[in-house]
């Protein structure tokens, strides 16, 4: 019996490619995806390739700036610490007389139980009960020699606050800091998109703006910043939308807004951020609603997006390409994302050209199949001689029996 295997390679295409600029010495690099390439790509930005010159597939880890919280420890001025046999008698000092509802103690693990009690003064001589009943927990931490405590109270803005802990049954914890914790937003790093117009126009009723935003490619923004001339003091609401056409019950046409989000425009801040949804888009339209008032004029906008990275390691003397453009293309497998703790937290910035539009075949060669397709005809007219000479030898052998 014979058998004949053939097997082909499939290629992916892609639609764009973008290259990247020579490097100087082999390692990794953050490479800075420009916004025309972002938004030719899928929302979950998993069908990029990255190739070098010899059409290899280059493994990569591709990151995207988040919106984020940063919690940070601030300290107190310490006015006085005066430990005795039986209590330790800590007085702070709330130097801006904030409002304030807890307050976080950095203590050495122990595991010991303490009960406290917090005092407010306003001149650090008279002293007004807040809370006289406290239980320190025990602190042990498995990887740090020192843990947090946050002690709640309500709400005070005492200048001066004491905190008594009462040590008659063991020795005195040993309290490294205490402070408070504060909350920051920090509203990640983004890009410029370029060539972004708009126009405006008055709508017949009179009483809505309509603002109309162009982008020169598809992007995907994730932030608009707009500025308003006149007039001096205003407050509108304004809904940010898309023009949609779909069809009716009859199978018409039929076109309108597909609001996409609301939000205020007001006189106090001068520059208005709004934040966007995830989406792909090569044109946004800004309702607003001026009742009977004068109508705003739209002064700047701009579209912003937040940066993307992908993390690859590069060599000098190569050139390499980024191949993108098939939605069709899932997301891809490397061993990489698994060793990412190994990769240096801070890494060389480049940034990848922008789009070409150019068919990109990922094939290196062709097979040898693909390039001789005469084979396969001969191949096949072989086998068929030979099925016809094995059936005649089992027809011929059964005539004789």
């Amino acid at each position: 019996m014979f058998t004949f295997l053939w097997t082909a390679s499939r290629a992916q295409s892609f639609n764009f490619r973008s290259k990247l600029p020579a490097v100087q010495k082999t390692g990794y690099y953050r490479i800075l995806l420009p916004p025309s390439v972002v938004g030719q790509l899928k929302a979950d930005r998993s069908d990029i390739r990255l190739f070098d010159e010899k059409k290899q597939e280059i493994p990569y880890i591709l990151n995207r700036e988040q919106p984020s919280q940063q919690v940070q420890f601030k300290e107190y001025e310490l006015v006085s610490k005066i430990t005795s046999a039986v209590s330790t008698k800590l007085v702070l000092r709330n130097g801006n007389k904030n409002p304030i509802s807890s307050l976080g103690l950095i203590i050495k693990n122990t595991n010991l139980r303490k009960k406290a009690r917090l005092s407010g003064s306003n001149d650090a001589q008279t002293w007004y009960g807040i809370e006289d009943n406290y239980l320190l927990e025990p602190v042990a931490s498995t990887e740090t020699t020192s843990e947090a405590r946050i002690i709640g109270f309500p709400l005070s803005d005492y200048p001066y606050y004491q905190l008594e802990i009462n040590d008659s049954l063991s020795a005195p914890l040993n309290i490294l800091e205490v402070g408070y914790y504060t909350t920051t937003a920090e509203a990640g790093q983004y890009s410029a998109i370029p060539g972004v117009s708009f126009s405006q126009k008055e709508l017949p009723d009179g009483h809505k703006s309509q603002v109309r935003i162009r982008l020169a490619d598809l992007s995907r923004p994730d932030k608009l910043t707009i500025s308003v001339d006149y007039p001096v003091e205003y407050r509108r609401s304004v809904e940010l939308a898309e023009r949609r056409t779909w069809k009716t019950k009859r199978r018409r046409l039929q076109s309108g807004f597909e609001t996409l989000k609301t939000f205020e425009l007001n006189s106090i801040d001068s520059l208005h951020t709004v934040l966007l949804p995830d989406l792909q888009t090569k044109e946004l339209y800004l309702l607003i609603d001026n009742q009977n008032n004068r109508p705003l004029k739209i002064g700047a906008i701009q579209a912003q997006q937040l940066n993307t990275y992908v993390v690859a390691e590069l060599e000098p003397g190569n050139s390499y390409h980024f191949a993108f453009g098939n939605p069709a293309v899932g997301a891809p497998t490397y061993d990489l994302p698994y060793f990412k703790n190994k990769i240096p937290a801070k890494l060389p910035v480049i940034q990848a050209y922008p789009l070409k539009a150019e068919p990109v075949s990922t094939e290196s060669s062709p097979s040898f199949f693909a390039a001789n397709p005469w084979v396969i005809w001969v191949a096949i007219g072989l086998v068929l001689v030979l099925l016809s000479y094995f059936s005649y030898q089992m027809v011929t052998d059964l005539k004789n029996r």
